[in-house]
C-alpha cells in the first residue's frame, strides 16, 4: 500500500475547520439568542454567510475524515485505527474539553460582566450632562402610587373605589407595581388588603415571578410568607427560577424599555441569588452552586445537561468511527466484489446520494430554523441518532471513495459547474424559506439542502485538488494548525467579538477584524506554544525542528 500524502484533501479538511472561525465569527452579528455576545450592531444580512456555510462545512468535514479514516483503516489494521483515533480524538476531547468547556459556560457571565463596567461609565456620562429625553410620566391612579411604594396614596385611592386587582400601565396590576419597584412595604399592604397574590398580567407572569426576574429579594419574601406560589409559569413556560436565567440584555431591555424601570445590573444579579435561596433552589438546582454544573453542565428548562459545545463533532466522530470498524468486520465476511468501485466511481452519484441525505435531512427538520436547511445542532452528551445517521452517510461515502482512481480523477472535474449550481440552489431554498407556507415548502427546502451539500462537497474537491495537490510548507502549516485553532477559537473569538461589541463602525470591519485577529494569534500560538509540545504531539503526532 503507497504511503502517498493527499495535499489536497488535507487542505480540504483544514479549510472546512477553519470556516468554523468565519462561522462563529458571524454569530455575535445575527442575534442569535443563545450565543453568548450580541454585538450593537446586527443584521439578518449576515445570516446568509451563516447559513450557507453551515449548509456544507461539517458534511465537508465527515466525508473527509471517512475518507480518512478507511486510509488508515488499510494501513495500520483495526487495532492501530482504533489506537490512533484514541490519541488523536479522545484525548483531546477529555484533556482540552476539560480545560475550555469551563471557559465557554462562563462566557457570560464575562460578557456581562463587561457590560455592567461599559453601563456604568455610560450612566455616569449621562448624569453629567442633561438628558433631553422625557422622563416616565407616573399616572396618579393606584398603579402609579403602587409603582411610588406611597402608601397613603395607595389607601386613598382605594377608598375611592379603585380596584385593587384591577390592570394599569403596562397592563400591570398594583401588586405587579409594587414588585417590579421593589417597595416591600406596598406590596405587605396590598396583601394585607386583599390583593390576589397570583395575580397574572398579558404575559401571565405573577407578582412573585416580576420581583424575582428583577432581583427584587424583600418582595418576593413578602410574598411566599404572604402564601404566592412560586411554581405558577407565564407563557414562556417560565417559573421565577426559570425567569432568574434570563441573560442581561434582555432584562435590561425589558426593564428599561418597556417597564421604564431604571435597574443595576450587579444589583439585579445579587438580588437573584439571594432568592434563589428564598426559593429552596441552591444546591438543587441553581448551576451556581456546584463547580461541576457551573462549569460543564448548562440548565435547560427543568433539565441540566453535559454540554460539549462546538467539540460535539469528536464526540460524534468516535460514534463513526467505532461503527466503521464494525461494518468493516462484517463486510470481511460478506464481500460483494465491485460494489464500493461502483458506488465511488458511478458518475450519476447525486441520483443515489441526493435521495439518501434528503431522508436524513427530512427527518432532522420541522422544529424552528436549526435543522431546516442543513443538519440540526445538537451540542449535548446525549447522541442525536438522527444527526448521526446524517453525518454517516457523508464518513461512509468518504471512506468508500478511498482508493479508487476513477474517483480521485473524476470527482470534482466540472468544480465551476458544481459550485454555480449549488449557489442557485441555496437561493432557491432561502426564496421558499421567506415564503408564508413553510410546513408546505419544507419537502423542497430539504431536497434543495440535499443536493447543495453534495454539490459544494464535489466542487469544492474539484477546487483543492487543483490548486492545492502539490507539496507546499506553507499550505501543510496551515493544515497541520487548523484542528489546534479550530479547537481553542471558540473562547477567544467571544472575547474579541465583546471587545469590539460597542465599537461604532460598520459590521463587516467588526467582523473582518475579529476573524484575523483570532485566526493570527493562534497561528502564533500553534507555532510557538504547540506545534512541538505534548499538546502538538496529542493533535497531530511528534513533529521535529528542522
Amino acid at each position: 500500500m503507497t504511503a502517498k500524502r493527499y495535499h489536497d484533501l488535507d487542505a480540504l479538511r483544514a479549510f472546512a475547520m477553519l470556516l468554523g472561525i468565519v462561522l462563529h465569527g458571524l454569530l455575535s452579528f445575527v442575534g442569535w439568542p443563545i450565543w453568548p455576545v450580541q454585538d450593537a450592531n446586527q443584521s439578518e444580512l449576515y445570516g446568509l454567510p451563516l447559513m450557507f456555510i453551515h449548509g456544507f462545512r461539517m458534511s465537508l468535514f465527515f466525508f473527509v475524515s471517512g475518507f480518512f479514516t478507511m486510509m488508515m483503516w488499510q494501513r495500520r489494521g483495526t487495532g492501530g485505527l482504533l489506537v490512533h483515533r484514541f490519541k488523536r480524538i479522545v484525548l483531546p476531547f477529555f484533556v482540552l474539553g476539560f480545560l475550555i468547556f469551563p471557559l465557554l459556560n462562563n462566557m457570560k457571565a464575562f460578557a456581562d460582566w463587561v457590560g455592567e463596567g461599559r453601563e456604568e461609565r455610560r450612566v455616569e456620562s449621562l448624569e453629567r450632562t442633561e438628558s433631553e429625553e422625557p422622563k416616565y410620566e407616573v399616572p396618579d391612579d393606584l398603579g402609579g402610587a403602587a409603582r411610588q411604594g406611597d402608601l397613603e396614596s395607595i389607601e386613598r385611592h382605594l377608598a375611592q373605589g379603585a380596584e385593587i386587582d384591577g390592570k394599569y400601565d403596562k397592563d400591570f396590576t398594583s401588586l405587579h407595581w409594587s414588585a417590579a419597584m421593589g417597595k416591600a412595604d406596598a406590596v405587605n399592604f396590598l396583601a394585607e388588603k386583599g390583593a390576589d397574590l397570583n395575580v397574572r398580567d398579558q404575559s401571565q407572569s405573577t407578582p412573585i415571578l416580576v420581583a424575582a426576574f428583577l432581583g427584587r429579594t424583600e418582595c418576593v419574601r413578602v410574598l411566599l410568607v404572604k402564601g404566592a406560589d412560586p411554581e405558577l409559569r407565564n407563557v414562556y413556560k417560565s417559573r421565577p427560577l426559570e425567569a432568574m436565567s434570563t441573560d442581561r440584555e434582555t432584562t435590561m431591555y425589558v426593564a428599561e424599555n418597556l417597564l421604564q424601570i431604571p435597574i443595576k445590573w450587579s444589583e439585579v444579579q445579587k438580588g437573584r441569588n439571594e432568592i434563589r435561596e428564598l426559593l429552596g433552589t441552591e444546591g438543587e438546582r441553581n448551576p451556581e452552586s456546584n463547580w461541576f454544573v457551573r462549569n460543564y453542565m448548562i440548565a435547560i428548562g427543568e433539565e441540566i445537561k453535559f454540554v460539549t459545545h462546538h467539540l460535539w463533532f469528536l464526540y460524534d466522530l468516535v460514534y463513526l468511527v467505532l461503527a466503521f470498524v464494525l461494518v468493516a468486520s462484517v463486510l470481511k465476511f460478506v464481500a460483494i466484489p465491485g460494489l464500493a468501485k461502483w458506488l465511488a466511481e458511478f458518475p450519476l452519484r447525486l441520483l443515489w446520494l441526493v435521495p439518501l441525505t434528503y431522508w436524513a435531512q427530512y427527518s432532522m427538520g420541522g422544529g424552528g430554523e436549526d435543522g431546516l436547511f442543513g443538519p440540526t445542532t445538537s451540542v449535548w452528551l446525549e447522541p442525536d441518532w438522527i444527526k448521526l445517521g446524517y453525518y454517516a452517510i457523508f464518513f461512509g461515502y468518504g471512506a468508500i471513495c478511498f482508493g479508487h482512481v476513477g474517483f480521485h480523477r473524476k470527482v470534482g472535474r466540472f468544480w465551476p459547474i458544481h459550485l454555480f449550481i449549488s449557489v442557485v440552489v441555496f437561493l432557491t431554498a432561502l426564496s421558499l424559506m421567506e415564503g408564508k407556507d413553510l410546513e408546505f415548502c419544507y419537502e423542497i427546502i430539504s431536497l434543495c439542502s440535499s443536493l447543495f451539500v453534495w454539490l459544494m462537497i464535489f466542487g469544492l474537491i474539484g477546487v483543492f485538488r487543483q490548486f492545492f495537490s502539490g507539496e507546499s510548507r506553507k499550505v501543510r502549516f496551515v493544515s497541520d494548525s487548523a484542528y489546534w485553532l479550530y479547537i481553542a477559537h471558540l473562547p477567544l473569538i467571544q472575547v474579541v467579538q465583546i471587545w469590539v461589541s460597542q465599537w461604532p463602525v460598520p459590521i463587516v470591519f467588526k467582523l473582518v477584524f475579529v476573524c484575523l485577529v483570532t485566526t493570527a494569534l493562534l497561528l502564533l500560538s500553534y507555532r510557538y506554544l504547540v506545534r512541538y509540545t505534548l499538546i502538538g504531539t496529542m493533535l497531530n503526532g511528534k513533529r521535529t525542528k528542522i
